[in-house]
């Protein structure tokens, strides 16, 4: 008789490249979970430092890229060689509490398995192993200028305590998402859309997914801590690839995702931020201008997917319209 494979619950994936400060920390946590089934595999983009070397001394799988495919492209590995009934996706910066993946994957099974993804409370740290109270992140969600934001990023917990609610999605320096989700909204050639290489590629399945009537879930009490590079007023510190990517990819994600009404219903909001964002460029970050020129290359791998994207749709512009808004939910 056949043996039956046993199926992890949670598998743990974090992407690294150049992490050896804090990847430890991040490891440890991970194993310190109170939720006994649960794997944790790294797959390393071509670090050069010694990442690999600490993730092989906490005994932990590492699938070692030999070049640097971008953070997409290594989940993607990840999630190919996987087979559980959660994924979450962890940056190496992140530190999470013993009780995390207890209580996701808690809140998880009560909601219903309409709900495909789920978001915990992330606090802002500036190094590993850092108390704070100042969120970082509660998921995401778009104004109607198009511009993505971090749910309650800058509150005080002590002053305005959080509920459990229904969001747009999770960020993904800590996105909890149900597998079965994420093979809905593949497009064939790979859950995350490689073309990103970095940043807004959570934003991109959070999109997809709610574009196919899935729901996600804020679950306040699972709690980790984030040291996050890229946020407002830091930009100047960040390495100009980032940037590229930054401008180019908010259009990679309206050309896949947006739907024609509610865009003409924001169109002013959005011309007048893409007024801002180009006189920016102009004036203080001109490398970025090739962004333009990269969406162009783009775009028929682009329409390809949009046409995907659009002919499995199970949701109307209106059930949508309650993502795009000046204040977050």
């Amino acid at each position: 008789m056949k043996r039956t494979q046993h199926v992890k619950k949670v598998i743990v994936q974090i992407v690294t490249h150049n992490n050896e400060r804090t990847i430890r920390a991040c490891i440890e946590s991970v194993k310190a979970q109170t939720l006994s089934s649960v794997d944790v595999v790294v797959i390393d983009n071509a670090s050069s430092d010694a990442t690999r070397m600490i993730v092989k001394t906490l005994g932990v799988s590492c699938i070692a890229l030999k070049n640097n495919r971008g953070y997409g492209a290594g989940h993607n590995v990840g999630l190919a060689q996987g087979n559980s009934t959660y994924v979450l996706t962890l940056n190496p910066d992140v530190i999470i509490s013993p009780d995390f993946l207890q209580r996701l994957v808690s809140a998880m099974e009560d909601a219903g398995k309409q709900v495909g993804s789920a978001q915990p409370l992330l606090y802002r740290v500036e190094k590993m192993n850092e108390q704070s109270f100042i969120v970082d992140s509660g998921g995401l969600y778009f104004n109607p200028a198009r511009r993505q934001k971090l749910r309650f990023m800058g509150r005080n917990i002590k002053l305005h305590p959080l509920v459990q609610q229904h969001i747009f999605g999770p960020d993904g320096a800590a996105a909890f998402y149900r597998r079965s989700m994420l093979r809905d909204i593949d497009l064939g050639n790979g859950i995350f859309d490689e073309d990103y290489f970095m940043h807004k590629e959570d934003v991109d399945i959070c999109w997809r997914a709610q574009l196919r009537g899935w729901k996600s879930l804020f679950v306040p009490k699972a709690v980790g801590y984030h040291i996050r590079t890229f946020r407002p007023g830091r930009r100047e510190n960040i390495h100009n690839n980032l940037r590229v990517f930054a401008v180019r990819n908010r259009y990679v994600l309206m050309l896949k995702n947006e739907l024609p009404s509610l865009f003409m219903r924001d169109l002013v909001w959005i011309m007048a931020y893409e007024v801002l964002i180009f006189a920016y460029i102009l004036l203080k970050e001109q490398a970025s201008l090739s962004a333009y020129g990269q969406v162009v290359a783009l775009l028929p791998s682009l329409l390809r997917k949009r046409a995907v994207i659009q002919r499995n749709r199970k949701v109307s512009a209106r059930d949508m319209a309650i993502w795009f808004r000046w204040k977050s939910l």
